[in-house]
C-alpha cells in the first residue's frame, strides 16, 4: 500500500530525474506530453528506498476500450520505466524480455505510481521490476523484464558517442 495519497505525487522529498542522458536516448514513445492528451511521465528518486519512481498522468487519446488506457500504453510505460531505472543504476541497456500482468482496467484520466526495482546485473542481463499503482494503491499491472547491457561498441553505434566521457 502507498504511504500517501495522489495529492503528494510526487511526494516533497522526492528529487526529479532525467534518466537518459541526452536526446537520442530520450527519443521515446513514452515521452509525449500532456498536452498532447496521451501521456505525461516524470521521473522521480525516491530517498527512502533508493527507488526510481515515475507518475504517469494518463490523457484522453492514450484509450483503448472506451474510458480506458490501452494495455499498449500501460506496458509501454512499464517498459520505458524498468529500462530508465536501469539506466539510473549505471547499466545503459536495451529491452530483451518484458512480461506484463494486466490486474486491472486503469480509467482514463488516471494518475499512476510506476515503482521500479533493479537486481544486480549478471554478466549482461540486468533484471528490472515494475508496479503501476493506483491512487489508492490498487495494482493496475505488474511487470518483470530482462535488459541487455550495452557495450561500448553497441552504445556508440546507437548513440555515436563514447558511454564515459574522455577526461581532459
Amino acid at each position: 500500500m502507498l504511504e500517501t495519497g495522489i495529492e503528494n505525487w510526487p511526494e516533497a522529498d522526492w528529487t526529479r530525474v532525467q534518466p537518459f542522458p541526452f536526446t537520442e536516448a530520450r527519443a521515446a514513445f513514452a515521452g509525449l506530453t500532456a498536452d498532447e492528451g496521451r501521456l505525461e511521465l516524470a521521473y522521480y528518486r525516491r530517498p527512502r528506498d533508493g527507488a526510481l519512481v515515475a507518475v504517469a498522468d494518463f490523457g484522453p487519446r492514450a484509450q483503448g476500450a472506451p474510458g480506458l488506457v490501452h494495455g499498449g500504453m500501460i506496458l509501454t510505460v512499464l517498459d520505458e520505466a524498468l529500462g530508465a531505472a536501469c539506466w539510473v543504476a549505471g547499466h545503459p541497456s536495451l529491452t530483451v524480455r518484458l512480461t506484463t500482468d494486466f490486474h486491472r482496467s486503469v480509467p482514463l484520466g488516471t494518475r499512476a505510481l510506476v515503482e521500479t526495482r533493479v537486481q544486480p546485473a549478471r554478466h549482461r542481463i540486468v533484471a528490472a521490476t515494475g508496479t503501476l499503482r493506483g491512487p489508492d494503491g490498487t495494482v493496475y499491472a505488474a511487470a518483470q523484464g530482462r535488459f541487455m547491457r550495452l557495450d561500448d561498441a553497441a552504445y556508440a553505434r546507437l548513440f555515436g558517442r563514447s558511454k564515459t566521457p574522455k577526461k581532459s
